[in-house]
């Protein structure tokens, strides 16, 4: 049994909102048709506030304040957004990342931007690519900040670098150059431990960034999804994609991983994964089950088992929850 929820799935034909529950998929929202959505923010304390993030195949960010009934767009309609970040403990403060590739700070809930100009100055900014046009140039994405040190901001550039900032984006180091990467994630315990997931495998940093190491068993695999459970921040989960076996979890903090998703379909470059908001043994994924069509998932064992949820729905790129 698990508590209704909020489920925002954003796919390669804009967003659905559905009230989720054990016995079937109610949808509450519906909007940016003909978008491509790659990247979700709900907002922490009311779940029908939420912006996405659209780009490769549409334009800009928006935001809904009634569970996806309404959507208006906050900016960059001129280029791709390809991630959304709330502050952990300011909502009003936003952090975008785009194409061509930048990090723009809102501290107003999106009415201004400021752009982190120290990213342009960066050794390998030059050698950033994506394979697309207009732009050509990589793009921002897996933006992550730590409760206990918001002021760390961390991010990946596909294809070109991890990028970090210690002081709130003022100035910007960058590590793993050369990478592809994906997203990011901070260990909730541990301000200092950094987890990196590419297109060449996981990769870990316990000092914030400066030095980083390969995990041997998922070297070479392309990690595209880190999630820490926000109840137990020993259990880590990992999408990968790969065939038939597309989700890992960790008991112990990420130091081992152990698949759990025998039998789903993987999901391509996607961030399709997310955990019940108050119910850590809830899972929730999303699938491609033949070409440009989704599916999602639910697990209420961790893992363990798996039953489909709802009816097919265009391609699933992003996932997020929000209670109800």
């Amino acid at each position: 049994m698990f508590r209704p929820c909020l489920l925002y799935v954003g796919t390669g034909d804009g967003i659905f909102v559905f009230r989720a529950s054990e016995k079937k998929l109610e949808l509450v929202g519906r909007g940016l048709e003909g978008n491509a959505v790659r990247g979700i923010a709900v907002h922490p304390k009311d779940s029908r506030i939420a912006y996405v993030a659209c780009g490769l195949r549409g334009w800009g960010l928006y935001k809904t304040e009634d569970a996806g009934q309404s959507w208006e767009l906050v900016g960059f309609k001129d280029r791709w957004a390809w991630d959304v970040a709330i502050h952990p403990h300011d909502p009003k403060t936003l952090y975008v990342g785009t194409e061509p590739p930048m990090i723009y700070i809102s501290c107003n809930a999106g009415r201004t931007f400021q752009a982190c100009e120290g990213i342009e100055r960066l050794p390998s900014r030059k050698h950033w690519k994506f394979f697309y046009e207009p732009f050509y140039a990589g793009h921002i994405h897996g933006i992550a900040l730590h409760p206990q040190c918001p002021e760390r901001i961390f991010a990946g550039v596909e294809h070109g670098a991890l990028i970090y900032s210690y002081d709130d984006g003022k100035t910007w180091h960058e590590a793993l150059v050369g990478h592809d990467l994906h997203r990011i994630a901070l260990d909730p315990l541990n301000p200092d431990r950094v987890f990196a997931g590419t297109g060449e495998g996981l990769f870990m940093s316990d000092d914030a960034g400066q030095t980083w190491k390969a995990v041997p068993k998922l070297t070479d695999k392309y990690v595209h999804g880190i999630y820490f459970d926000r109840h137990n921040a020993q259990r880590v989960y990992l999408y990968v994609a790969e065939a038939g076996s597309p989700l890992y979890r960790s008991d112990d903090g990420g130091r081992s991983f152990a698949l759990i998703s025998t039998g789903l379909p993987e999901d391509g470059p996607a961030d399709s994964f997310s955990i019940h908001p108050d119910q850590s043994e809830v899972l929730f994924y999303g699938g491609e089950v033949r070409e440009r069509r989704g599916q999602l998932f639910v697990s209420a064992d961790a893992g363990a088992s798996w039953q489909l949820l709802g009816d097919e729905l265009p391609k699933i790129w992003r996932v997020r929850t929000g209670k109800l």
